[in-house]
């Protein structure tokens, strides 16, 4: 029997707990990225929320030793894009051919790394370019990339771009080069019926019984997302072994909390809770029903923390978690709410990736990171675990 490290596998490719979804069209997500690889002169991109499983598709349909996976946030100098593809695939930046022999017709050539070469490279080893994370690379990047990737698939590179929704609108989908020449495959968020076929096939293997009010509660933690169910699953596993194999409900809260150890965003929530510098003015504070007085910044990330958890919250619905929080009747104005909302895009704006763990965008509040939700939910204070 498998150990449950080989069945739940947050990291990579599951293939005990691999979930093979269903698109709106009928067709899986699998089907749909083999036709769009199969048609000669197209570009891929793969559209969808952070943590849904978009490399691991690729993983699974091209398979891993075919990829060559590039981050958009190493895309900095144009010069070098191509020396940097190519060396990821493993070709070397620089070298020497020799032909011939010391007594006849002898030759040494230098060659380096071109786009040529490059292009050649990837025909000849049957790889595909996975562009991951594309929205990290700058603007300018993102253009001068999608220029230059005209031109290769036309002479065969088969691509694919994996990119959160909406952040490769103007580059890519709406790029009058690109147009008619990209399968966009948009992939939907995991609904719950098919996020709970983890734990149920992965437990099934290790003949592990799990009540289903424990799926439930598995499955609405797990925020949409697969990578963090498997997380959870993992962690389930090591805190059972050696107690049996019956798992209740105070030790998947335990495996919660364990869960979050190695997840660094206290300094997410610390610049969070400083916000932007009032400038000498005093911020206003609201009592709470439960946690003492909190600023807006403060109420903000408690109301994001409330049950249940979502992927992405209106802000009517964040306003009346705000007001639910509140003792009393001295209450923030729906427009301080904006203003303080504002203030924490600009101040996450302000630092370096690791920071992009939410957006306020659209009268949204959009989760990019559901690890970032799991930890403000499971990861403060001094809880035991």
């Amino acid at each position: 029997m498998k150990k449950y490290y080989d069945v739940f596998i947050p990291g990579s490719l599951p293939e005990s707990t691999y979930i093979t979804r269903t698109m709106s069209s009928g067709f899986t997500y699998e089907e749909r990225l083999r036709q769009a690889l199969s048609v000669s002169g197209y570009l891929t991109l793969i559209s969808g929320p952070s943590k849904i499983g978009k490399t691991v598709l690729c993983e699974k349909v091209i398979g891993i030793d075919r990829i060559v996976e590039i981050s958009g946030s190493d895309m900095i100098n144009p010069n070098e894009m191509w020396i940097q593809i190519g060396t990821k695939a493993g070709m070397p930046h620089t070298g020497t051919t020799k032909s011939g022999n010391h007594n006849v017709d002898y030759m040494e050539k230098t060659f380096s790394l071109t786009k040529e070469s490059v292009l050649a490279y990837f025909k000849e080893h049957d790889l595909v370019l996975l562009m991951d994370d594309f929205h990290y690379a700058s603007h300018e990047m993102q253009i001068f990339m999608a220029q230059q990737f005209k031109d290769s698939i036309r002479k065969g590179l088969r691509i694919v771009i994996a990119s959160l929704p909406h952040r490769v609108d103007d580059t890519i989908r709406t790029n009058p080069d690109l147009q008619g020449r990209i399968s966009i495959i948009d992939m939907q968020t995991w609904n719950r019926d098919e996020l709970k076929l983890i734990p149920e096939k992965g437990f099934g293997e290790l003949k592990i019984k799990v009540p289903r009010k424990i799926i439930d509660l598995l499955t609405m933690e797990s925020i949409a997302s697969p990578q963090l169910m498997q997380l959870i699953c993992l962690n389930i596993c090591v805190l059972a072994e050696g107690n049996g194999t019956s798992i209740d409900e105070l030790l998947v809260k335990r495996a919660f909390r364990f869960s979050t150890l190695n997840l660094d965003y206290d300094k997410v929530v610390k610049i969070i809770q400083q916000g932007k510098s009032s400038r000498g003015q005093k911020r206003a504070n609201y009592q709470t029903i439960t946690m003492g007085t909190l600023d807006l910044y403060g109420l903000i990330l408690e109301a994001l923390a409330l049950d249940p958890p979502f992927a992405d919250i209106p802000f009517d619905d964040l306003y009346n978690r705000i007001l639910r929080l509140i003792k009393g009747k001295d209450t923030p104005s729906i427009l301080s709410v904006k203003n303080y909302l504002k203030s924490i895009q600009d101040v996450l704006d302000a630092n370096d990736r690791s920071y992009e763990v939410i957006e306020w965008k659209d009268n949204n509040i959009y989760i990019i990171e559901s690890l970032f939700l799991f930890y403000l939910r499971w990861g403060r204070g001094e809880a035991s675990v």
